[in-house]
């Protein structure tokens, strides 16, 4: 026991003092469907839920039940099919999303058939986020999903303000969900299968390290079920600080991450101050008079979600193959549903209860996230999980080193260690380009310039050189 809790002492200083952050100057506007359909498909979310709700029932579940089953369930069955041929996987989801959407949003609400076409919308939208969440992992960098998230925040926070001031008419029940339908489905097409790179294979320290992010994804998604459950019936101007405390709790991120520099752990240590306080507003609120406070600080507690996905996104790219990615989202989706389970049950029998019992939830994953920091500092939040946290992209990471060795006797400047890297890996003239944000004529250069110092004259000849003839080079 007294080895476990020097462990802590140890662990939690250094997790807090380590230095972390990104920087936005990596944002690829060629890779710009990557990051943004993620940010859409979340948008679009919560289009449908604050303006198009499915008031029909289904042999006694409520609609919102069956169009959520329907969503989860193309989802799964989208990930189950996944492979690198992912475009007619991809072509289904957009088109029955989209055909689903364009007549949930002109059938009249409470009939069949609004609950069957949103049934049909939600399962489409359930294969494109599968199809999103991995162009998000596997093709977006670190700065570019950070932006996305970001966006998708303030967005959504501007999202529920429409709501909070029972905004109705053709602009949110029409225009906007085929808006953001069309705009999702744009990016989701060009999405391009030689772009998405995942690992071949993922070792059991590699599938360690992606759990202990997936189990902060379900904690954020358990603990915000709670706050929620407490946001209703409410007042305009409580509404009104939420959506301030979300558009808060997104300059908190930016700030602490990319001004502050500030690491992942430090981030997740804020979100569960914020969401203890906003429990402790809630039970006390009566004393104080007011229920503001609590709304705000639930807001600020809205910084987990960004963070979860941000994070969750990185360790797929970091970690994942397609086969462990497959597992992980099989265990979310089986889990996902208790999140939401008891918190309802609660609010359905003892509402009066749930200030305490979220307040008690909540310190309870604080104080697991304090005594497995020594585990989780060693599977995700090491040294070297914070270091490419801190890089735009993440890709082939752990190769650097070994490729610096490779070219080391060559004098090779960085720029042309990176264009012979991926003159080795395959790549064409206009796949480099896009990879380092550089003009084909830049790109040519650097070729020309790395040829003259190896003393050769092709890419035959760099094959031949490193031992990787057998492959071939491509054409440019």
């Amino acid at each position: 026991m007294q080895t476990v809790l020097q462990s802590i002492r140890v662990s939690i200083p250094k997790a807090w003092r380590r230095d972390g952050g990104i920087r936005l100057n990596g944002i690829r506007p060629q890779k710009a469907a990557y990051f943004l359909a993620y940010a859409i498909e979340l948008m679009l979310y919560a289009v449908r839920q604050g303006f198009l709700p499915v008031q029909a029932t289904l042999f006694g579940l409520p609609g919102k039940t069956v169009v959520y089953i329907a969503h989860m369930l193309a989802s799964l069955l989208v990930i189950l099919l996944w492979s690198e041929r992912f475009r007619p996987l991809l072509r289904v989801s957009v088109a029955v999303m989209a055909a689903g959407f364009l007549l949930f949003v002109f059938v009249p609400q409470g009939s069949g058939l609004h609950l069957l076409s949103g049934a049909i919308a939600m399962a489409g939208l359930g294969g494109a986020v599968t199809c999103a969440r991995c162009g998000f992992a596997f093709a977006a960098n670190n700065a570019e999903r950070l932006f996305g998230m970001l966006l998708m925040t303030v967005c959504v926070s501007l999202i529920y303000l429409l709501e909070t001031f029972g905004a109705r008419g053709p602009l949110v029940t029409h225009i906007l969900p085929l808006a953001l339908t069309a705009a999702l489905s744009f990016c989701l097409l060009r999405f391009r299968e030689g772009d998405l790179e995942a690992k071949q294979t993922s070792g059991h320290e590699d599938a360690k390290s992606l759990y202990c992010a997936l189990g902060f994804m379900i904690a954020y998604f358990g603990i915000d079920g709670y706050l929620y459950k407490l946001l209703y019936p409410s007042s305009v101007g409580g509404n009104v600080l939420f959506s301030v405390g979300m558009v808060l709790a997104t300059a908190v991120f930016f700030t602490a991450f990319v001004v502050g520099r500030k690491n992942v752990w430090y981030l997740w240590t804020l979100f569960f101050a914020f969401a203890a306080a906003a429990a402790i507003l809630a039970i006390f609120s009566p004393q104080i008079g007011s229920e503001l406070p609590y709304h705000l600080a639930a807001g600020l507690a809205i910084l987990g979600w960004p963070l979860s996905l941000y994070m969750l996104a990185c360790a797929q790219r970091r970690f994942a193959s397609y086969r462990l990615l497959k597992q992980c989202t099989l265990v979310f989706i089986l889990l996902s549903p208790l999140t939401t389970v008891t918190d309802d049950l609660i609010k359905s029998y003892r509402p009066d209860l749930i200030p305490a019992v979220a307040l008690a939830y909540i310190l309870l994953l604080l104080l697991a996230f304090l005594l497995t920091i020594p585990y989780t500092y060693r599977h995700l939040f090491s040294v070297g999980w914070v270091d490419e946290l801190s890089q735009n992209d993440m890709q082939k990471l752990r190769e650097k080193a070994a490729e610096a060795d490779r070219f080391a006797a060559y004098g090779l400047t960085p720029r042309q260690k990176e264009v012979a890297a991926l003159l080795l890996a395959a790549k064409t003239r206009r796949q480099i380009s896009g990879e380092l944000g550089l003009s084909e004529s830049t790109v040519k250069m650097h070729t020309s310039d790395l040829y003259r110092k190896l003393g050769i004259n092709s890419r035959v000849e760099l094959f031949r050189l490193f031992g990787t003839e057998k492959d071939g080079p491509p054409r440019e």
